[in-house]
């Protein structure tokens, strides 16, 4: 019998939350701040365990996952050599992603799976910050220049991936060329559906891709993008050099490259679903714009904005 009692105690005791109602919330600058992924992915655990009772956790949990997921997409191009176009008219590409002078083979199978599980990501990501009641007292202070991704997979955050870093790299074209100066903002309830709004417009730009068959463009032209990776033309079209020289249009091959793959544009549709997916998150994301300019209308302070 105490045996029996014995065992009902322990499970009882496993259907207890993890979390109880009175246990303080995590601190969200344990991930904004992480400078490595192994403690970052430990505080987003954290923080998506105690999401459902706490909206402040939800939301920085939401903002983790939107960035682990710009991580995951940077981390598979640079993994393969990726070299940025810089051009405007292939927006996923335009992530300032490092070197890397030792490049693994890509194949038309592998860059889909890079793509899903980005995708993916950024739907957790979007599912948590839609989570956050709109009624909810968000204020965040975050300093962009310590808020950063892994970008070359070496397992460490360090100040050239900082948020700040990579934005600068993206207005100037480039890679990020070291550290940048301070820059914290207050991220408040509009800042959430910013995020999620773009979270969804990026799924939309993922699952219009997914939604089509473009093995024909990616093996005629995707050397251009990755010249190093053993793409079916490389040792044809890319220079010894690599000939790479900032954006595309300065590059003689890669812009008669670019303009094959314009013509490679004749994509079977493989994946109906996700076409259909993609309209309902840019729908989503007009929604999310909304709210987010109400929410920006109703704030009465102005900190750090």
């Amino acid at each position: 019998m105490k045996r029996l009692s014995g065992l009902a105690a322990s499970a009882l005791f496993l259907l207890l939350p993890l979390v109880s109602p009175g246990a303080a919330a995590p601190d969200p600058a344990a991930l904004f701040e992480a400078r490595t992924v192994a403690d970052r992915d430990s505080a987003l655990a954290a923080l998506e365990t105690a999401a459902p009772g706490d909206p402040a956790s939800a939301y920085a949990a939401g903002a983790g996952e939107f960035f682990t997921a710009l991580e995951i997409l940077g981390g598979g191009l640079h993994r393969h050599g990726f070299e940025s176009p810089q051009s405007f008219m292939l927006p996923l590409m335009r992530l300032p992603v490092p070197d890397n002078p030792n490049p693994e083979p890509l194949t038309y199978e592998e860059f889909r799976a890079i793509l899903v599980a980005f995708r993916d990501r950024l739907q957790k990501s979007a599912a948590m910050l839609g989570s956050v009641p709109a009624e909810a007292d968000i204020g965040m202070a975050i300093d962009l220049t310590r808020l950063g991704i892994d970008l070359n997979e070496d397992g460490n955050i360090a100040p050239d991936e900082s948020a700040a870093a990579i934005m600068a790299a993206l207005s100037r074209g480039g890679a990020p060329d070291g550290p940048a100066p301070a820059l914290t903002f207050r991220f408040d309830h509009a800042d959430g559906y910013w995020l999620q709004g773009y979270a969804e417009f990026l799924m939309a730009q993922a699952d219009f891709w997914l939604a089509h068959d473009f093995k024909t463009m990616f093996d005629g032209s995707f050397h251009m993008l990755f010249p190093r990776a053993k793409l079916p033309l490389q040792d044809v079209l890319v220079p010894p050099d690599g000939g790479m020289s900032g954006s595309i249009f300065a590059s003689e091959w890669r812009f008669a490259d670019f303009i094959s793959l314009v013509h490679l544009v004749n994509w079977p549709v493989v994946e109906p679903e996700r076409r259909q997916a993609a309209r309902r998150h840019l729908l989503e994301m007009i929604r999310l714009s909304r709210e987010d300019w109400k929410a920006i209308r109703a704030e009465t302070d102005n900190d750090r904005e």
